[in-house]
């Protein structure tokens, strides 16, 4: 009967922790991210005015109806993405 063959082990010793990152340049990138999305935030409409029920109607064209997605899509584009994103 031979012996099962042993597992490795780490050394504890060899394993170092990373310092955390605390460079310039990350604060700017965080800041800057943060900013970012804090003014993204900024831009959401009223939840009230995207399902607004009133204020749709059937477009009297293909061309109107385009028109009609690309002023929406550009008008409520954080709310979509908020809503994609749940």
């Amino acid at each position: 009967m031979s012996t099962p063959p042993l597992l490795p082990v780490t050394n504890q010793q060899a394993v170092q922790s990373q310092p955390p990152i605390n460079t310039p340049a990350f604060h700017t990138f965080f800041s800057r991210l943060s900013t970012s999305i804090r003014d993204g935030l900024s831009q959401r409409r009223p939840l009230a005015e995207l399902v607004d029920r009133s204020s749709m109607a059937r477009p009297e064209s293909l061309t109107d109806a385009l028109s009609r997605i690309r002023k929406n899509l550009a008008y409520f584009k954080v709310n979509y993405v908020a809503v994609i994103q749940l």
